[in-house]
């Protein structure tokens, strides 16, 4: 137990929280392109465990979706997010201030990996739209697919 109030300490002490910012934070897993779980080190565990994140900015396409395509494509979103993430050497989250939660309780916020906005990456490979709340568009994935 000491080792790990002391690990967590000197990581918060390397790594330090801003007004806005989670840094280097742990991640644990996907459900989808925009939706992951991680674990916020420096933080009560009580706040900081298992704490889903949606990623600010944008929609990806359902893992539940309504047609075959839309699923195929949801999970390559996925596998994108979780083999950038898994493997990247720091992830930091960035709040929006004005819409910290999203209507599910998530936190939402972009994502920042070494030197890469995940928001900006999934856009780049088409696996994303913009999407910033409200009523969303009707999005053909096969066929936004098919202009690569």
């Amino acid at each position: 137990m000491l080792i790990f109030l002391l690990t967590s300490w000197l990581m918060a002490q390397d790594c330090p929280h801003g007004s806005d910012r989670f840094n280097c934070v742990k991640f644990i897993k996907n459900y989808d392109g925009d939706t992951l779980t991680v674990t916020i080190p420096g933080i009560h565990p009580f706040f900081g465990t298992n704490l889903k994140v949606r990623v600010l900015g944008i929609d990806t396409p359902e893992m539940k979706g309504k047609t075959a395509c839309e699923t195929q494509w949801a999970r390559v979103a996925r596998n994108l997010v979780e083999a950038e993430l898994k493997h990247s050497k720091r992830i930091d989250l960035k709040v929006d201030h004005k819409h910290k939660l999203d209507k599910y309780g998530r936190l939402l916020a972009d994502v920042l990996y070494d030197g890469k906005n995940l928001k900006d990456v999934l856009i780049k490979n088409r696996l994303a739209v913009e999407y910033y709340g409200k009523k969303k568009q009707k999005i053909d994935w096969c066929k936004m697919k098919d202009k690569i």
